[in-house]
């Protein structure tokens, strides 16, 4: 239980985090979060603020073509832990639309999906990975595609 609540903390910073250090050239926040959660016994960490996917990023899950923000990968599946990757978008709706039509043709299947009040939220399964997505505005004028990666099972 212990491990599962650092790696949910882990991935909570991490996106929280991921747009304000994006740019930041050798960012030591990246370092000191990943070693925390190390060091707590979450398992290993990888965030990134520098544009790229966390590593053991699943292949078989399609992403948006747009700038990643950031993301953050915490342990494995297997123990509880997932991925989250955040990826700039400009049209919401339209970017709703593109990564549920990606999901689905990648053989996911939608618990549920849907855009509604300028906010796009969706549930995805394959049978070993889950995918939790949200696409909207951050409330600054940033929108993004969020997408929290955990096993199907979880």
């Amino acid at each position: 239980m212990k491990r599962k609540v650092s790696v949910i903390i882990a991935i909570s910073l991490g996106v929280l985090a991921a747009p304000a250090l994006t740019g930041c050239i050798g960012n030591p926040v990246e370092s000191i979060v990943e070693g925390a959660v190390e060091q707590s016994g979450g398992g290993e960490v990888d965030l990134n603020s520098d544009g790229g996917v966390p590593d053991g990023f699943p292949s078989e899950i399609p992403l948006y073509d747009g700038e990643i923000v950031g993301g953050l990968g915490a342990g494995n599946v297997t123990d509880g832990g997932g991925w989250t990757v955040v990826i700039a978008v400009d049209d919401l709706e339209a970017s709703f639309t593109s990564i549920n039509d990606q999901l689905v043709a990648a053989g996911f299947e939608s618990s549920f999906s849907g855009f509604t009040e300028g906010t796009g939220s969706g549930m995805y399964s394959n049978g070993t990975y889950s995918v939790l997505l949200a696409v909207a505005d951050d409330g600054s004028g940033q929108k993004t595609a969020t997408y929290i990666v955990t096993g199907a099972s979880q």
